[in-house]
């Protein structure tokens, strides 16, 4: 039996965890310490002051990240784009680290959910 193939998936499932866990330590919540905060966080929109945020879903430390336009479009500062609806629904690029990708996220100070419903 031949363990080339095995030996290279291992390699790359290998790799791939290594890659996961630096993008984990670099990217966590500063206030909480979330690994998780790098992979799956709430993006926000003050259309009064101009800001973006980056919002932990664990904590909820708001980081200014990126610059909205009153028009909704949005440029983070890490790299890529992408939009904020009147409702505060974000949808973006995928562009830099992490900084797109639409996920519905709460705008203008709100929680981006149904209440519920």
């Amino acid at each position: 039996m031949d363990s080339e193939p095995l030996v290279i998936v291992s390699i790359c499932l290998a790799l791939g965890g290594v890659v996961a866990l630096i993008i984990a330590v670099v990217y966590r919540c500063t206030a909480c310490g979330s690994l998780a905060h790098g992979f799956n966080s709430d993006k926000q929109a003050d259309f009064d002051t101009g800001g973006a945020y980056m919002v932990c879903k664990k904590c909820g430390d708001r980081q200014l990240k990126g610059r909205v336009e009153s028009d909704g479009s949005v440029m983070w500062y890490a790299g890529g784009s992408g939009h904020f609806d009147k409702d505060g629904g974000y949808t973006g690029d995928a562009g830099g680290a992490f900084a797109g990708g639409g996920d519905g996220g709460g705008g203008d100070g709100g929680g981006g959910g149904d209440g519920g419903a």
